[in-house]
């Protein structure tokens, strides 16, 4: 192995580093000098987002047939970017990239949604940002992750550190109950996640993740159905489809609101990472992908089925925003169907769509979440729809990024939302799954209902103004117009965000 190639992993040094460093300036910073540490971590992740630019830049001069951004990944690429290190144990390559900017931009934006909480909380002390950091140099291995090792560490690490950030507003019963709630569930779809590993290495005696084959009366093929089938349970509980979403909006509404928005945003992003290594890569032959091609199709219709219509009851902001990601869960789930005859340079289409998906939805989503830990009310954030009635009369500004982010959501151009939605609906028919992709598109109408319900209340209140408070700072302004101004330059420049040249 070549030192020089340890360089591909610098982003996340630099982001575990800049967790070591916000954790120990807590030990010497007195309670009204933690202001600093927020800076500290997103500056932290803005630099690893930096480094991370410059190797993709250095990989372009080294290749100069390099695709864009977010190709490279398929397998067989040709002309594609891809430097396996360690032994193959981790794959650099377009996708990851791509994944680990998403994670990043969520970790640095969680941290702006955090920065308004009183000096004494345990959301503005060290460990706090540590931790969010932490997270976020899990979910970047693992969208590098190339072996199940790798993979299962890299989950960990992500995971174990969100387990605690859901509790970690010590005085809120609803913290520590989501926290446990995740942690129970988070360890039991591990054990799925681990047990299918055992079998597939079983079967092939091989922790990568290279392709299986299933070979004519071999009884070993029983173990990798098997296996393959462990995995699928675990995974799709780690993306919040259904059948195994019921944990989303208990955790996502009891989780500190920065928390939350990390969870939806960066947790997802990395768990796709994750679907697309299997299923692209280890699950790739053609006589196991026209089986689990049907099984995704149906998960992903149940998923924005489910999602989009329980949202319609819903009046907590939070978890009506919880429902509304198991939908896009299923919107996501779309992309990734691909008919048995498909070419690496069809996947490679698909997987742009799906990283442009996450990013335009990382976007918004984190937008969203921002504006809920702006309102507030006696030091407490308000949920519910009727607090937001009349916000627009005393809040244009954040109601009008609201707004942004709740017509994004629902796919409305000329937001980001419409063209990640009509990329993936597109993909999918273009493969021949048009009643799947049929069904995503009238569910996703069905959610203007859900989403055009929290912009009325703003514009069109049935009561008095909202007596709802905005604890305002730079931060703040630049975590929600940042985030509003993106999902609406997404939207009128994809190029932006897809790389085409």
């Amino acid at each position: 192995m070549n030192v020089s190639q340890l360089t591909e992993l610098l982003p996340v040094g630099v982001v575990l580093i800049s967790a070591l460093v916000v954790v120990f300036l807590d030990l010497i910073l007195s309670p009204k000098e933690r202001y600093i540490l927020p800076m500290a971590a997103m500056a932290g992740c803005l630099l690893a987002l930096g480094v991370l630019g410059q190797n993709y830049l250095s990989a372009v001069q080294l290749y100069k047939s390099a695709p864009p951004w977010f190709a490279g990944f398929a397998p067989q690429s040709a002309g594609g970017y891809k430097t396996a290190i360690l032994g193959g144990a981790f794959v650099i390559d377009g996708f990851g990239m791509a994944i680990s900017a998403v994670a990043l931009i969520a970790g640095a934006l969680s941290v702006l949604c955090s920065t308004h909480n009183d000096e004494d909380s345990a959301l503005s002390k060290g460990e706090f940002y540590g931790l969010v950091l932490l997270a976020v140099s899990g979910m970047m291995l693992l969208a590098f992750s190339h072996d199940f090792l790798t993979l299962l560490i890299s989950l960990e690490i992500m995971s174990v550190a969100t387990y605690i950030l859901a509790g970690s507003e010590r005085d809120d019963v609803r913290s520590g109950e989501s926290a446990l709630k995740y942690l129970v569930l988070g360890a039991f779809s591990t054990a799925f996640l681990m047990l299918g590993m055992a079998f597939i290495y079983g079967s092939t005696g091989s922790f990568s993740l290279s392709p299986v084959i299933l070979h004519s009366s071999d009884p070993r093929n029983y173990l990798v159905i098997g296996g393959f089938g462990l995995l699928v349970v675990g995974i799709l509980f780690k993306v919040g489809a259904a059948p195994f979403h019921f944990w989303v909006p208990d955790v996502y509404q009891g989780a500190p609101t920065g928390v939350t928005a990390l969870m939806a945003v960066g947790v997802k992003a990395a768990a796709f990472a994750m679907v697309g290594r299997l299923l692209f890569e280890t699950f790739r032959a053609p006589g196991f992908r026209e089986h689990w091609t049907g099984l995704v199709a149906a998960v992903a219709v149940l998923t924005m089925a489910v999602g989009n219509l329980i949202a319609l009851r819903q009046s907590s902001v939070k978890r009506l925003l919880a429902y509304s990601g198991i939908a896009h869960s299923g919107y996501l789930l779309l992309g990734f169907l691909i008919n048995r005859r498909a070419d690496p340079a069809v996947m490679e289409e698909s997987l742009h769509a799906v990283a442009f998906y996450l990013l335009a939805y990382g976007v918004m989503t984190l937008g969203a979440f921002g504006v809920v830990s702006l309102t507030r009310e006696d030091g407490r954030s308000l949920e519910n729809l009727e607090d937001y009635n009349g916000l627009a009369k005393e809040h244009p500004a954040l109601a009008l990024c609201m707004a942004v982010f709740m017509l994004s959501l629902a796919g409305l151009p000329p937001f980001s939302g419409f063209f990640a939605k009509f990329m993936i609906f597109s993909s999918a028919i273009d493969q021949g799954f048009i009643l799947p992709a049929v069904l995503g598109i009238l569910t996703s109408v069905a959610s203007l209902y859900y989403y055009l319900r929290v912009v009325l209340r703003m514009y069109m209140p049935e009561a008095d103004s909202a007596s709802a408070s905005c604890k305002y700072a730079w931060t703040s302004n630049l975590l929600v117009y940042g985030a509003g101004i993106g999902s609406v330059l997404l939207g009128i420049f994809p190029h932006w965000g897809i790389g085409m040249h």
